[in-house]
C-alpha cells in the first residue's frame, strides 16, 4: 500500500547493499504508447556523487504482470534526469494502454 518501503540485500562490486524502495501509489501517465497505468516507486539512492538527496530517483512501471519501467526522474548533483522508454518488444503479456 501507499508509503510502504521494502528492504533488499543486494551483491554488487564485491559487496553487500541494502537497497531500499518506497511505494509512492499508482498513477496513470501519458507515453508514447499512449496513457498507461503505472506504480509508482522511489528507491532510496546515496547522496553526494551522483544524486542531489537519499530520496532524488523515482521510477514509474507498468502496473501489469510486465512490470515494465516506463519513466525515471533523478535530481542528480549536476542536474536533472528524465529517461522515457522508447520501445519494447517480446513482452510475455499484453501491453495495456488507457485509451479515453
Amino acid at each position: 500500500k501507499k508509503g510502504d518501503e521494502i528492504s533488499l540485500k543486494m551483491f554488487f562490486d564485491e559487496k553487500n547493499y541494502t537497497f531500499k524502495l518506497k511505494f509512492l501509489g499508482r498513477e496513470t501517465i501519458n507515453t508514447k504508447f499512449g496513457k498507461v497505468a503505472t506504480a509508482k516507486f522511489r528507491p532510496y539512492v546515496q547522496s553526494g556523487r551522483v544524486f542531489k538527496e537519499e530520496e532524488s530517483l523515482t521510477v514509474w512501471v507498468s502496473d501489469d504482470k510486465n512490470k515494465i519501467p516506463l519513466l525515471i526522474k533523478a535530481s542528480l548533483a549536476v542536474g536533472s534526469l528524465r529517461a522515457d522508454l522508447d520501445a519494447y518488444k517480446g513482452l510475455a503479456n499484453s501491453f495495456p494502454i488507457i485509451f479515453d
